[in-house]
C-alpha cells in the first residue's frame, strides 16, 4: 500500500516532467520546424495527386529533374510493396515519432534538435500518407543518363536531410 502510494507519486511526476517539454522553447521550435515539413509535404502531394493526369507522363522541370506521380506502397524506394503493409508502416511511423520527441527532450544541441525535427516531420507526413490512403505519393525523379534514382518527396528528402545531419552529429561530433 505504501509501496503503491509512493509509485503513483513517482509516476505522476515523470509524467508531469515529461509533459513539460511542451512547454520549452525548444519544443516550440522543433514542433514549427515539424509542422512546416508536414505542411509542405502534405501540400505538395495534394497538388501533385490533383494533377496527376499530367503526371501521367514524364514532366521534365530541367535535365537531371523529372515531377512523376509514384503511389509508393511499400517502405523507402518501393521495397516490399507487394505486400498489404502500408498501414502497418503508418502507424510503425508514428511509434517512431513518438522515440524521437524522446531524442529531442534529451538532445542539448541545437542543430541536433533541428535535425531531429527534420526527420520527425518527414516520417509523420509519410505516416498519414499511409494510414489515410494504404501508400505514399512519391514525385521527384532525379536522373542521369539513363539511371533514374528512385522516386521520393519532400517527407523522403527530409528524413534524408534530417538522418544524415544527425548521423554527423552522433559519429563525428565530440560534444552533443
Amino acid at each position: 500500500s505504501q509501496l503503491r502510494s509512493l509509485l503513483k507519486v513517482k509516476f505522476a511526476n515523470d509524467v508531469k516532467k515529461f509533459l513539460m517539454i511542451f512547454r520549452t522553447k525548444k519544443f516550440i521550435y522543433c514542433l514549427k520546424i515539424t509542422l512546416l515539413i508536414i505542411i509542405l509535404d502534405q501540400l505538395s502531394k495534394i497538388v501533385v495527386y490533383n494533377n496527376k493526369q499530367d503526371l501521367g507522363s514524364v514532366i521534365e522541370i530541367v535535365s537531371g529533374l523529372n515531377l512523376v506521380y509514384v503511389e509508393n506502397r511499400g517502405i523507402s524506394f518501393g521495397f516490399l510493396s507487394n505486400l498489404n503493409i502500408s498501414f502497418y508502416l503508418g502507424i510503425l511511423s508514428f511509434l517512431i515519432g513518438l522515440y524521437i520527441i524522446y531524442l529531442i527532450k534529451e538532445t542539448k544541441n541545437l542543430v541536433g534538435y533541428i535535425s531531429l525535427s527534420l526527420i520527425l516531420g518527414g516520417a509523420l507526413g509519410n505516416g498519414i500518407d499511409r494510414v489515410l490512403n494504404g501508400y505514399v505519393i512519391d514525385f521527384i525523379d532525379i536522373y542521369y543518363g539513363d539511371y533514374h534514382w528512385p522516386s521520393f518527396n519532400i517527407a523522403d528528402s527530409s528524413i534524408t536531410v534530417g538522418g544524415m545531419i544527425y548521423f554527423w552529429l552522433v559519429f563525428f561530433k565530440k560534444s552533443n
